[in-house]
């Protein structure tokens, strides 16, 4: 096999290879890194794939001589691809740099201008042989004004990677971001440089009938991209665990802020008062809470607030702290949601708001004072009856219009009764078929569970709730409050 057929061969061959090399790359940027194709990155990707794709169109034409308007339509296109390429590599560091050009003749002057005298020279060249021509053997030769050309694509190249020296000499120490992306560039700019010596040592110079630019533009770039977007991921990486801490911390605030699941009333032992709550996420917007106004009454309530996540966390514990301070100094359940309801809406530019149910509990008589701010009913177990909703409700949903008056019912408890408040995270979870848990299997639970305490009812109800949905993702917090009144069998 003769020296010009390998040469020939070996040259198609780095064609192929930098062309799959740049398409690779460009999928995986718009794949996996979720980047735009109109994003500068991008559109530097596809014009570098142009490039190869042209130079080898190009290359295979230059077999037929008859064939020389295609060969000035690749050389063309060729022309404008690298140039496009370099003016995008150019203005993306400069403003990875920090160095933007706002307007819009500059902007004209330096990139688009250029373009259009280039795309003219192109178009016209065919005719005017002022840039190029082919000639009889199906050769391109350069002419004088494609100095122009070179003068361009140094201008754009040289321009960035001077200033990622600059970077690297003055403000390492200043800019670790900016020191990062003007040492991934100068590692470019050496793999373009070796890459383009090796090539000119197997094939020849740019004078000879190889073009040289192909492979070293791939590799160099293929390293680019696969460094900024690793940079870019360790960022991401790196907020993200910032954010996942911040998250733990806040769940652990959250968690510290909630009294105890399983309280103990050493003056009241006849009630047992047991809780649980369940977050979708890291923190939640649920919240129960209970505590002695006095000798002789006990507070308990359950909130779901709307949303979940951070916004619905912070909104919770404000809503938490002011029903809390409204409840210590009043004796009606209706004037403390009345209360708190202005004060919840104010500053509330998010809208949120909370369903609520709070009960008061008078130690010496057993009456259940209890207002239902629009939050799901309560089941109320009675010794001997079958399990049934309480059904009442006294207003709307807390921080949701001004001038809302609430109202409050009384219930007699007797030893045995017990109630359960929960919040919609229950009866609304979801299985993978997408159908509801629903009321009718926590009533079926809840009459299962008569002769257990309320640590069992909370763990029967939400290994049945596990049970339903299966694998399918928790959709929203799961909180339980189960009130019972001692006596009887026990």
């Amino acid at each position: 096999m003769s020296a010009q057929l390998i040469a020939d061969n070996l040259y198609r061959v780095i064609l192929l290879t930098s062309m799959t090399l740049l398409i690779i790359m460009l999928v995986h940027n718009l794949v996996l890194y979720r980047q735009k194709l109109s994003s500068r990155f991008s559109m530097m990707l596809l014009c570098g794939t142009s490039v190869c794709v042209f130079e080898f169109l190009w290359d295979t034409f230059s077999f037929y001589p008859e064939l020389s308007p295609l060969i000035y339509i690749c050389t063309g296109a060729y022309t404008m691809s690298f140039l496009n390429f370099v003016g995008l590599f150019n203005r993306y560091f400069l403003d990875r740099f920090g160095i933007s050009v706002h307007k819009k003749w500059v902007t004209w002057l330096i990139y688009d201008l250029p373009n259009a005298i280039m795309l003219i020279l192109c178009i016209t060249t065919p005719w005017t042989h002022l840039f190029y021509y082919v000639d009889p053997a199906g050769t391109v030769q350069y002419m004088p004004l494609s100095t122009l050309y070179y003068v361009l694509l140094w201008t754009y190249n040289l321009t960035a990677l001077g200033l990622a020296v600059h970077y690297m000499l003055s403000k390492k120490k200043k800019d670790a971001s900016l020191a990062k992306t003007a040492r991934s560039l100068i590692i470019f700019g050496c793999i373009l440089t070796v890459f383009d010596l090796i090539q000119i040592w197997i094939l020849g110079g740019t004078y000879s009938d190889y073009l040289v630019s192909s492979l070293a533009v791939s590799v160099s770039l293929v390293y680019l991209t696969a460094n900024i977007n690793v940079n870019a991921l360790m960022e991401s990486r790196s907020q993200f665990e910032a954010v996942e801490a911040d998250l733990r911390v806040a769940a652990t605030i959250q968690s510290e802020a909630l009294p105890p699941p399983a309280p103990e009333f050493p003056d009241h032992p006849e009630i047992n008062l047991r809780c649980s709550m369940d977050t979708a996420k890291e923190v939640g917007g649920d919240f129960y809470d209970y505590f002695s106004i006095d000798t002789d009454h006990i507070c308990f309530l359950i909130a779901d607030v709307s949303g979940k996540g951070t916004a619905a966390a912070l909104f919770m514990m404000k809503a938490k702290t002011t029903i809390k301070d409204y409840a210590l100094t009043n004796s009606s359940t209706a004037e403390i949601f009345t209360a708190v309801n202005p004060r919840l809406r104010e500053n509330n530019d998010t809208g949120m708001f909370a369903t609520a149910w709070i009960g008061i509990l008078d130690t010496r008589t057993m009456v259940l004072q209890y207002t239902n701010a629009g939050h799901n009913y309560p089941v109320l177990q009675r010794k001997g009856e079958a399990s049934a909703f309480l059904k009442a409700k006294h207003g709307l949903f807390l921080a949701g219009m001004d001038d809302t008056e609430y109202h409050f019912s009384e219930l007699q408890m007797m030893p045995g009764d017990r109630l359960l408040l929960y919040t919609d995270g229950i009866p609304e979870a979801r299985n993978s078929e997408k159908k509801f848990y629903g009321d009718e299997r926590l009533l079926e639970v809840m009459e299962k569970s008569v002769n257990t305490s309320g640590d069992e009812l909370i763990a029967n109800i939400t290994n049945d709730v596990n049970a339903f949905v299966q694998d399918a993702p928790q959709f929203d917090d799961m909180t339980m409050l189960v009130v019972t009144i001692k006596g009887g069998d026990e």
